[in-house]
Order: structure tokens, then C-alpha cells, then sequence
């Protein structure tokens, strides 16, 4: 089966049509200047709902419903910090990983690399059941450069947008499905969840996200869930599957929001990020979004990193 892309897919050289104006294609790639601030590519504060298509083999469609608001903000350093998944939506941890597993082969993903991104975010969730169902490589010319991995998958751009992963109705309806027979688009060909009872129990969705080499240009920010109001600074993404729908959050800007990174992420580390908790109290997601670094050299080597979803039931 082909494996499921995640969230949304972005396609760097796409331009802007306005910053205000209904956009059919997906924004550029927001940057960092020198002093610590970045432009990230929020919705216009009027937009409310934005959908697209997407195919078998993980690419996107045409937007329907979007206008992009680029918006600087201040970013800063995230390493040295007490992140946690809980308050937070993201914590950055030392992952070493085997130096010939090659995370452009699917099979070697799903038999090998599942497994290890499991034991990471187990070590964060003590009891909890974890499953790792899906994953995504990106590199900067994604589609475009026509890479596929070995398994027949697209390889996909960085997604260069403010977004979350899940909404509060999409992530029930995911658990749900993962104990059902695989979809279109599903990395297993069996249910990830199979002999798992969730019901009436917390559950949580987690993103391992790992550089194939070290990060030198588009890296990846998130916002602390604590700044974060779902009522006031959310939209829906919905996208329309062959068999399915899925929805995932865009995001209007507020002043509140705080941004960090991880300058130059190496292969032996990992960012956890929080895609979704059903945890009253506890952070429901880190909205996040690739950049592109004024500060990185013209001739340093395109970003390369793979996601891994992951679902936890306590």
C-alpha cells in the first residue's frame, strides 16, 4: 500500500498571488533575518476554511478558500530549554540511529525505524501503548525533483505554512480508522491499533521528526502550545482523500504566539512534537512550519528529514 503524506505539502517555488488575495497555490518559503525574526505564512485574518485534494501517491492539489498573510515574528533559539510535550507540544532528545539504515526505503522504515521512533516516544509516555502508522521524507525540491522513495512514494517538499496536524474532530475519527482495515494512502497493511481498546481512554498523536543529515537550510519552528487559543487563532484545512476526509488546523497570527527552532539538527537528534492530545489539560498540539534561513550559505545542501506519526493510548 502507499504510504500516507502527512499534514500538507508545499512546494517552495510556488509564489504568492496577494497577501490578501484567494490563492490557488501554495505560499513561498517564509524566512529569518539576521536579528532573530522571521516571516511565517499565516492565513488572512478573514479566511475561514481552506481545502484541497490529494492523491494516491501523497501530493496535493489546488487550494481552494486560501489567502496568505505573511507575517515577522521573533524567533529564538530553542536548545537549552525544559520543553515538554505536555505544557510545551514539542521537545527536542538526543535519538542515535544506525548510520546505514536508509530512510528512503519504506521497507526499512516501516521494519526498522517504526520500532525505534516507538521506544523514543514510549520513554516520554510511561504505560502508554504506542504505534507508529505513518510517516513522510521531505526535501526542499520535493515533488519537483522527482524522487521517490523505494517503495514508489513522492518525496515531499517542507511544509512551509502555520499548521497543526489534526483538529479536535479529525484526530477521534483518525484513532478510530486506525483500528480498521488500511485506507488509501495507509503506510501498513494491517491496523496499527489491531487488539488495542481505546474507548473512553486518552490518546495522543506524536510526530517524530529527524534530519537525514544535518539541518543547514529550511529548518523546522514551533510554536509553544501554551500561546496558543484554539477558538480565536484556528481554521480548518480540510482534504479530501479517495476514501476519506482528514482535516488539519491553519492558523491566524496573534502577537502572543512564540516561536523557537533548533539551529543546524543533526541525524542523532530528534523534535517530538504533539499533534494532538485528548488530555483536557495538557497542550493539544505545537503549530509548526518549515522557513527558509537568510543565514545559511547558497550553496548549503537542501534540507532532508523524515516524519513518523505516531498514536498513543494510555
Amino acid at each position: 500500500m502507499q504510504r500516507s503524506a502527512p499534514v500538507l505539502l508545499l512546494c517552495a517555488a510556488h509564489a504568492l498571488s496577494s497577501s490578501h488575495g484567494r490563492a490557488s497555490t501554495w505560499p513561498s518559503m517564509a524566512s529569518v533575518n539576521e536579528v532573530g525574526y522571521a516571516s511565517f505564512n499565516y492565513c488572512a485574518p478573514d479566511v475561514t476554511a481552506v481545502s484541497t485534494r490529494r492523491d494516491g501517491a501523497g501530493s496535493d492539489g489546488e487550494l481552494e478558500g486560501a489567502a496568505w498573510s505573511p507575517t515577522t515574528v521573533r524567533i529564538l533559539d530553542g536548545r537549552g530549554r525544559p520543553w515538554s510535550l505536555e505544557k510545551n507540544g514539542f521537545r527536542l532528545v538526543e535519538a542515535p540511529i544506525d548510520a546505514d539504515l536508509d530512510l528512503y526505503d519504506d521497507a526499512a522504515v516501516t521494519g526498522r525505524y517504526y520500532g525505534m521512533c516507538e521506544a523514543l516516544v514510549a520513554e516520554q509516555c510511561p504505560g502508554a501503548t504506542v504505534r507508529a502508522f505513518d510517516h513522510n521524507v521531505r526535501c526542499e525540491e520535493g515533488k519537483a525533483s522527482g524522487r521517490k522513495l523505494k517503495g514508489g512514494s513522492n518525496v515531499q517538499a517542507p511544509a512551509g505554512i502555520v499548521h497543526g496536524d489534526y483538529t479536535a474532530a479529525s484526530a477521534p475519527r483518525r484513532l478510530a480508522q486506525l483500528s480498521e482495515a488500511p485506507k488509501t494512502n495507509d503506510a501498513l497493511n494491517k491496523p496499527p491499533l489491531d487488539g488495542v481498546d481505546a474507548t473512553g481512554r486518552r490518546f495522543a498523536f506524536v510526530n517524530v521528526w529527524r534530519p537525514i543529515s544535518e539541518v543547514k537550510s529550511t529548518p523546522l519552528a514551533c510554536c509553544d502550545a501554551a500561546t496558543v487559543r484554539d477558538d480565536r487563532d484556528l481554521l480548518t484545512f480540510q482534504i479530501y482523500y479517495e476514501d476519506r476526509v482528514g482535516e488539519n488546523y491553519f492558523a491566524r497570527h496573534h502577537e502572543r504566539h512564540a516561536w523557537y527552532y533548533f539551529p543546524r539538527m543533526k541525524r542523532e537528534e530528534a523534535l517530538l512534537i504533539q499533534q494532538w492530545d485528548s488530555k483536557t489539560d495538557a497542550a493539544k498540539f505545537a503549530l509548526h512550519s518549515a522557513f527558509a534561513d537568510p543565514a545559511s550559505p547558497p550553496d548549503a545542501p537542501a534540507r532532508e528529514s523524515i516524519e513518523v506519526r505516531l498514536v498513543v493510548v494510555y
